[in-house]
């Protein structure tokens, strides 16, 4: 999971980016501040994957900051959110990865998320450790209570946060709480069939059979046995997002 700091002098700003980057399943914001001062005490005891920067913000400069980053040679990777485009051309000039223009859009944000994600060898490493020779190529471990399972992920239904651990629903078996949080677990597998539709419910979409809006739940559907989900407001615009998409795209 890459860990984000958010700094903007603007609290909606810094509210609204933090919102739209929650949503991504292995982003974890660590940090989020209003001015360069309280950044500059912070970043180098939370050390950020990733840095979401505003142009202005007091006395210093984002423009200032991700030149002094880059001299300092941190390997945080820096996007610029601002209102105004001048800056985008130096910006480059200190390894800026993404400069998004405001207001922020979440097609533009998941944009740069897909190119903030595009150095996955160590994700391939990653999974490389967690695929037991001898067994399918798809099988993944995860740890549980008690031990480990071993799963090959188009199995699982969906997810759900509990507390410390991750309830992982499974097509005609045993569900399993898993010693993991969501993020870890989302890292280890292809997202590609899987939807989060609210902080702690990620979802199958192969086992989606029903979504209910008068009662705000989802039906999971494995073949034998109904799982069903609450869902938010939020959770139901997201599907409905998704399904829109996917219907111009089709």
């Amino acid at each position: 999971m890459q860990k984000v700091v958010i700094v903007d002098d603007e609290p909606g700003a810094l509210s609204v980016i933090s919102r739209m980057v929650s949503d991504f399943f292995d982003f974890n914001i660590v940090g989020e501040f209003t001015d360069a001062d309280q950044l500059v005490e912070k970043i180098a005891t939370l050390r950020p994957d990733v840095l979401f920067l505003d142009i202005h913000l007091g006395d210093k400069s984002g423009m200032e900051i991700a030149k002094e980053l880059y001299h300092a040679r941190f390997n945080t990777k820096i996007v610029i959110v601002s209102a105004h485009q001048e800056y985008a051309i130096q910006a480059f000039e200190y390894n800026i990865i993404d400069y998004i223009l405001k207001p922020v859009s979440r097609e533009r944000l998941n944009r740069c998320i897909q190119k903030l994600k595009k150095p996955a060898i160590e994700a391939m490493e990653r999974d490389k450790e967690n695929n037991v020779s001898g067994l399918d190529d798809n099988t993944v471990r995860f740890k549980t209570k008690n031990g480990f399972i071993l799963i090959n992920p188009i199995e699982i239904v969906c997810l759900e946060a509990d507390q410390m651990y991750t309830k992982m629903v499974l097509a005609k078996q045993t569900d399993h709480f898993l010693a993991q949080n969501m993020g870890k677990i989302l890292s280890k597998i292809d997202q590609s069939n899987f939807l989060r539709i609210s902080r702690s419910i990620v979802i199958n979409l192969k086992y989606l059979r029903e979504v209910n809006r008068t009662q705000r739940k989802c039906m999971m559907f494995d073949g034998i046995e109904e799982y069903e989900l609450l869902i938010t407001k939020s959770g139901m615009k997201v599907l409905d997002e998704y399904f829109d998409k996917k219907a111009l795209s089709d």
